[in-house]
């Protein structure tokens, strides 16, 4: 499945690489400038934990499909809310790439309930499942609980 975020990455004329991040906070950056091709640099520290690759992966990309643009000159500056306004939109395309929503109705409508299930169905981390479902459930209110046939406690 990472190799489908590759793909994308290379249909676009992404450039991907793995880079020490200094410190452990930061484990992905998307950066364009000007007429050079976008690159995209993961740390080099989930190189092997293929489900926090492919979310953190996920994510870089969306930054491309929604923004197009390097968001650290925004992060620097006391516009901090615009980046983190681009921030959540890279997370929801992401997130509607890797858990989209008609699958995530039909895990829950099969009987997976808990984030650990999900995140496995998925091959992504719990914790993107859980930022997922939020964003779901921003976005859409009661009507994202209403795509599921029955509530966990009624499914036995």
């Amino acid at each position: 499945m990472t190799a489908q975020l590759y793909d994308l990455a290379k249909k676009e004329s992404i450039i991907v690489d793995f880079y020490e991040f200094p410190g452990n906070d930061l484990l992905g950056a998307y950066y364009r400038r000007g007429n050079n091709p976008p690159v995209i640099l993961l740390h080099k520290k989930i190189e092997h934990y293929h489900r926090l690759l492919r979310c953190i992966f996920a994510e870089e990309l969306g930054h491309h499909y929604t923004t197009g643009f390097d968001l650290m000159a925004f992060a620097r500056t006391d516009k901090k809310y615009i980046a983190r306004k681009y921030e959540k939109l890279a997370i929801f395309w992401a997130v509607e790439h890797l858990m989209p929503l008609d699958k995530l109705a039909e895990a829950v409508n099969s009987g997976l309930f808990l984030t650990h299930e999900i995140a496995e169905f998925f091959d992504i981390t719990e914790r993107f499942a859980g930022t997922g479902i939020k964003l779901y459930f921003e976005k859409f209110g009661s009507e994202f609980l209403n795509m599921f046939r029955k509530p966990p406690h009624e499914m036995e």
